[in-house]
């Protein structure tokens, strides 16, 4: 189930309204998508990328990333919901 780099990349940019043909922020995005596949992978400790959950994990943490840059944004932890799912992969 492991999607292309341009799925991913799609999908991150349509969960945050950005229009597919506006590339601005298409590197930093991308730097965002592979942290968040990082996270998930050493969170697991293991390489989750064909379970289902994978991309809607990763699309979501790098949304969060996306929403949460810069210097006067401060994040204590990540939603409940997708603690859950991460937790869920983890301990499957």
């Amino acid at each position: 189930m492991a999607d292309t780099a341009t799925d991913l990349l799609n999908e991150l940019k349509n969960s945050l309204h950005i229009p597919l043909g506006v590339n601005d922020d298409d590197q930093l995005l991308t730097d965002y998508l592979n942290s968040a596949k990082a996270y998930l992978n050493n969170a697991c400790n293991n390489d989750m990328s064909n379970d289902d959950r994978y991309k809607f994990i990763v699309v979501e943490l790098a949304t969060l990333y996306y929403q949460n840059r810069g210097t006067n944004v401060v994040t204590k932890d990540f939603p409940y919901s997708l603690r859950c799912v991460i937790n869920q992969l983890k301990y499957s």
